[in-house]
């Protein structure tokens, strides 16, 4: 099996025409629970708690209750927790994986056993919470979440790896009922109007995923972060391993086509792993995810096995992260968002094999370091094509143009993004390279529109 979110699947004879049906009804009430991922209310967002849902799970017997590997962070944190959940179903564990956000499909988010939930099952756990008095007030990030532990529950799952939505300390994601692991991946300057405007004052939100004796994980990071984390370890009780310290890692071979890597653990040396990944910060979140899933089996009273973690690491693929759609000309997406996460595409970038003719196409959420991500991306002269972000929460066109052109780069606009790489392809030619970068959102309406994927956009609930 390829560990990968799978795109949603279009209308067609072959699929449960009743099941697609219920699915679209449930999404349509889903997204009018709105909150902040849907309307960007800053407002709002500074209100959450989940005491609510902690109520709720206690009174429907705490369906979250399994072994959890918990992963906040500002930069990876998608990426490490699915390779996570991936190595641990190699090693025989039956997973549900809980990420945010999701490319073509809701039902991406949710996953059991790499795969996400089936038409059918999804609109039957949504009925479920919708038709709940209870959940009347939830957002639809509570609900989705609360859905994913439900579906777990019904599913059998032994163990789940959950993706903090926003934040940590007060994110929905918090209320799992207990945790073997938590992760805590690279620190940037993000939703600073909800988490803070310093680095350390975001780690402090990111480190609350520590609420007791547990393992904590922690790859590279900015000194200021490592101390806030290690302090929250210290305060809960909590063993604190820092990759720096644990792990030593060198790469055998890196190209386009994945890595082969050298990486010694705690528990052992694993010689030539092989990852489809592309990129050296790649590299980071794969060491952050073995030890990750390392210490988990670990807490269970066994060794990870080997195998679990070459199987894990090799199968797994994650669409949207430096990903190579075509090769003429070259496509790369990415959906990066915040200035860390520009300069290690940067880094990327550098290291491989990318032709120098490039067209960018640039669409980022409002809520973003605008000014930042462009120094980060752009030199004098690059050709920036900036296009508008599906979503509620997109920046002014306008407002990014200013900060594109403010590089030395050369920006103008497209409608959308499909107009966007079409303009690039044709400024590129076949030999040439179109580099989308942005939000998610981005990422997810490049690969619909270069690889045909019908996803709930088909479906008309986005």
């Amino acid at each position: 099996m390829t560990d990968a979110p799978h795109p949603a699947a279009p209308r067609s004879s072959g699929l449960d025409e009743a099941a697609i049906r219920a699915y679209v009804d449930v999404m349509r009430e889903l997204l009018a629970h709105g909150g902040f991922e849907r309307t960007g209310d800053v407002l709002a967002a500074k209100k959450w708690d989940f005491d609510h849902i902690t109520r709720w799970l206690d009174a429907h017997d705490r369906p979250d209750a399994r072994p959890t590997v918990h992963v906040a962070g500002s930069k990876g944190k998608g990426s490490v927790a699915s390779m996570t959940a991936s190595i641990l179903r190699a090693a025989g564990a039956r997973t549900l994986l809980l990420t945010s956000p999701d490319l073509h499909s809701a039902r991406e988010r949710i996953q059991v056993d790499g795969a996400p939930l089936d038409y059918r099952e999804f609109a039957e756990v949504a009925r479920a919470l919708l038709d709940d008095p209870d959940a009347a007030g939830w957002s639809y990030f509570e609900m989705l979440t609360v859905m994913g532990w439900v579906a777990g529950q019904r599913a059998g799952c032994d163990w789940q790896v959950v993706e903090v939505g926003l934040g940590g300390r007060l994110d929905t994601t918090n209320a799992v009922a207990g945790k073997q692991v938590a992760v805590v991946t690279p620190i940037d300057l993000e939703h600073v109007q909800i988490l803070g405007d310093s680095i350390p004052g975001i780690a402090r939100e990111k480190a609350g995923i520590i609420t007791g004796p547990c393992e904590v994980v922690v790859p590279p990071m900015r000194a200021s972060a490592i101390d806030v984390i290690r302090e929250r370890a210290s305060e809960m009780a909590a063993s604190f391993h820092a990759l720096t310290e644990e792990c030593a890692i060198r790469v055998v071979s890196s190209g386009l086509e994945g890595q082969k890597l050298d990486v010694r653990t705690p528990v052992r040396t694993y010689r030539n792993l092989e990852t489809a990944l592309v990129g050296p910060y790649q590299v980071e979140n794969l060491v952050t995810a073995l030890r990750a899933a390392e210490l988990a089996w670990a807490s269970q009273g066994d060794e990870l096995p080997e195998e679990a973690a070459r199987n894990g690491l090799r199968r797994f693929r994650m669409p949207g992260r430096f990903e190579v759609l075509q090769r003429k000309p070259l496509v790369i997406i990415d959906g990066l968002h915040t200035p860390l996460a520009a300069r290690r595409f940067m880094e990327g970038l550098r290291a491989l094999p990318v032709p120098k003719r490039r067209v960018w196409v640039l669409g980022v959420l409002s809520d973003k370091a605008v000014d930042q991500l462009a120094q980060s991306l752009f030199t004098e002269g690059d050709d920036v094509i900036v296009v508008p972000v599906g979503s509620a929460r997109s920046a002014q066109v306008s407002d990014v143009v200013r900060s594109v052109n403010a590089t030395g780069a050369i920006a103008q606009r497209a409608t959308s993004v499909a107009d966007g790489v079409d303009r690039a392809s044709e400024l590129v030619g076949p030999s040439g390279a179109i580099l989308v970068v942005g939000s998610l959102y981005v990422a997810a309406a490049a690969r619909e529109h270069l690889l045909g994927i019908a996803g709930d956009h088909a479906l008309g609930v986005r």
